[in-house]
């Protein structure tokens, strides 16, 4: 098949969690199909890192998209009702820039990732569309809006959670969309109750993400926390695990260590740093960092979707403890795979367990690494996808043919 693909960020390098689901996406689609990518461009660093995608892509463009620019769109958007992120990426070029692209060429399929996007090709009759969503917008801005204590903060939440809940209707104009978990699916089922909405999870890239005998040993005394630390979540959760969860921890294993690891710290992040608090900032293979570590958390309170902070340490046989929040839509058995609590002293004490107890830590190593090869391997969820693919085609391909013949007659 011949598929457009359109994203707001060039999907390289594969560090955060919308580039690395696209990043996966691309590459292994590409194995089989032919890939046209159309994406904005922030930066210099953008415009080089687009040439590692040459390798999977049959063709790429952008539309360059500085910074100063979105952010007076979503000034001149205040007095809109749209959402703010939507008109944060609003560009006329990027329209005509996709209408060229698909005047030049006959696609199977248009795959448009994010809803932020969604403006582009939702008005858009052939070929076959499809919108990926990761998780639900609206349900997220929910639980933010009642996590957020600064009255100002609150009020633009309120609003910006109301335009997205009417904004969301726009699913229904595509063929189908995808979430990554079922609370997301159960959300746009009350925002767009006409659409077509079908559950693609998350996966991991087994490949890397996999156990190896060469590695180090993991520190009997190391936690670790993973992330985006410019994502709000993040934030609040590291927070709360160093201010509520780690003190507690350390009353009981004095020789515990926290690693913060994650691109973007603000300062509020770094200077959590101590003798036995490092934050690392970004790093390159973020896969040593995993398996040397006894145990990864997730205290995460709000958000939604799927977390990579889980499912990659499971895939690498690494014990996780996290919040009920964290492991929302996780195909994963407390107890067996992982270990979940959303108090601070039953959290702490997970944590502990398992840096305490060698039988503890090997059942949740072979329960976690057995879901994960099971569930959330990318080789299987893309089938999964080009399965959808084919099926919406031949249901276009059906409806349009009674369509010629009647033109015809």
């Amino acid at each position: 098949m011949k598929i457009l693909l359109i994203t707001p960020r060039v999907p390289y390098p594969p560090y955060r969690g919308d580039k690395l689901k696209i990043f996966n996406l691309i590459k292994r689609l590409s194995r089989r199909h032919e890939i046209h990518l159309l994406c904005f461009a922030q930066t210099r660093q953008d415009l080089e890192n687009l040439q590692h995608l040459r390798t999977y892509c049959r063709h790429i463009d952008h539309v360059k998209l500085p910074v100063w620019l979105s952010l007076l769109k979503c000034f001149a958007g205040l007095f809109t009702q749209i959402p703010l992120q939507v008109q944060y990426f609003k560009s006329r070029r990027m329209q005509n820039l996709i209408d060229l692209t698909c005047r030049q060429h006959h696609f199977d399929v248009i795959h448009t990732h994010l809803i932020r996007m969604a403006q582009y090709t939702a008005e858009k009759h052939r070929p076959v569309k499809v919108l990926d969503l990761t998780d639900a917008v609206s349900l997220y801005l929910q639980r933010f809006t009642a996590r957020a204590k600064n009255p100002f903060v609150k009020l633009l939440l309120k609003i910006e959670l109301r335009r997205m809940m009417r904004y969301e209707r726009i699913l229904e104009k595509f063929n189908a969309c995808f979430v990554c978990s079922e609370p997301d699916r159960e959300q746009l089922r009350i925002t767009a109750p006409e659409a077509a909405i079908k559950l693609i999870p998350n996966g991991v890239d087994l490949e890397y993400f996999s156990p190896n005998g060469s590695l180090a040993d993991p520190d009997p005394d190391k936690i670790i926390f993973t992330g985006n630390l410019s994502y709000y979540p993040n934030i609040d959760g590291i927070l709360y695990f160093t201010g509520e969860i780690f003190p507690l921890i350390k009353n009981e294993r004095p020789s515990a260590k926290l690693y913060i690891v994650g691109q973007s710290p603000p300062a509020k992040v770094r200077a959590l740093a101590s003798r036995d608090v490092i934050v690392t900032g970004f790093v390159e293979d973020i896969k040593q960092h995993y398996v040397s570590s006894a145990v990864a958390v997730s205290p995460i309170r709000f958000g939604a979707g799927t977390l990579n902070k889980i499912i990659e340490p499971l895939a690498l046989g690494v014990p996780v403890v996290a919040t009920s929040v964290g492991v929302e839509g996780l195909e994963v058995i407390q107890g067996e795979d992982i270990l979940v609590a959303d108090q601070p002293q039953a959290f702490a004490r997970h944590v502990v367990r398992v840096m305490q107890e060698p039988a503890l830590r090997e059942k949740l190593r072979q329960g976690g690494m057995a879901v994960i090869r099971k569930q959330y391997d990318w080789d299987p969820i893309v089938a999964r996808l080009e399965e959808i693919y084919h099926d919406l085609v031949r249901q276009k391909s059906g409806e349009e043919k009674p369509k010629a013949l009647s033109a015809i007659d």
